[in-house]
């Protein structure tokens, strides 16, 4: 049975790094650092989430292509939370980046590999609003609404599932199993109509 959203986030990236994974100030690369604190220690009470739509290539003023460090300038007073790229499906040994309010996680920022470059963007945070009204939490119903073309594909590499919106260039990504597939495939990587459309996103992936 799926996890809730805000549980499964805490516990797989919050608490279930790879033992390397360290918190840090934004202003910080210190791995040593075990508390986490935030730049001039100023803590964000009011995040303002309407700032922050998802659309096209980015998150607000957060874009794909610019610099961590440039979009770390955006959101100050976040905590932050290294962890490995694989975690969010991308593979090849690199880094990733958290960002949380108190226990709650908004968005993870993953570079390039050996680079400071952003590669993509990820928004957990279900009150992170997308361009056409949905969220790191809406159901595949609630996707297939705004758009009814799209379908159910297959991560081999991860074991997991996600529909491809083609318009904004967006994964919506669903960490499911086995035993309860969205969708049910007669050929790897082949595409197909989602049969279980009470599903609900972990993340959304902006590329």
């Amino acid at each position: 049975m799926k996890i809730n959203l805000s549980i499964l986030i805490l516990v797989f990236f919050l608490f279930s790094c790879k033992k390397h994974c360290s918190e840090t100030n934004l202003e910080t690369s210190d791995k040593t650092t075990s508390e986490v604190k935030t730049i001039n220690n100023k803590k964000v009470n009011n995040f303002n989430f309407d700032s922050f739509r998802i659309d096209k290539g980015s998150i607000g003023s957060i874009k794909v292509g610019m610099t961590i460090s440039n979009a770390e300038k955006n959101i100050m007073g976040l905590a932050k939370k290294e962890c490995e790229a694989f975690d969010f499906g991308f593979d090849g040994g690199g880094e990733a980046y958290i960002y949380y309010i108190k226990n709650e996680p908004i968005l993870a920022l993953v570079p390039k590999r050996d680079s400071d470059e952003i590669l993509v963007l990820i928004a957990i945070s279900n009150k992170l609003k997308t361009n056409n009204g949905l969220n790191p939490n809406s159901t595949v119903e609630e996707i297939k609404i705004k758009n009814p073309a799209i379908k159910i594909n297959q991560d081999l590499m991860m074991g997991w599932e996600f529909m491809h919106d083609e318009t904004n260039n967006w994964d919506f990504v669903f960490m499911t199993e086995e035993n309860n597939r969205i969708g049910e495939y007669k050929q790897n990587e082949m595409s197909t109509e989602p049969k279980r459309t009470e599903t609900k996103t972990d993340w959304i992936t902006i590329r």
